[in-house]
């Protein structure tokens, strides 16, 4: 869980650095674009996602509920789905 939490930091920092520089900047030194990083950190939650569900800590039936409840709120409350 521990790790779990610091994946979600890492996903968080990365978000922030798509809002500030931008999905395409390379920060100077570094290989990746801003995008690509979050792609790698999100890789790196589901990675920890996956121990969860293997462990039995957590269920995929719970995650596609949860899921479809956050979508439908999405839909009602925000315009990403117009």
């Amino acid at each position: 869980m521990n790790i779990l939490s610091e994946e979600c930091a890492e996903v968080i920092q990365a978000i922030s650095k798509c809002h500030r520089f931008g999905l395409y900047n390379v920060k100077p030194g570094k290989p990746l674009t801003n995008a690509q990083h979050l792609e790698g950190e999100i890789g790196d939650l589901l990675a920890m996602v996956d121990l969860l569900k293997s462990n039995n800590i957590i269920t995929q039936q719970g995650l596609d509920i949860a899921k479809a409840a956050k979508i439908e709120k999405l839909k009602k409350w925000s315009n990403i789905y117009e």
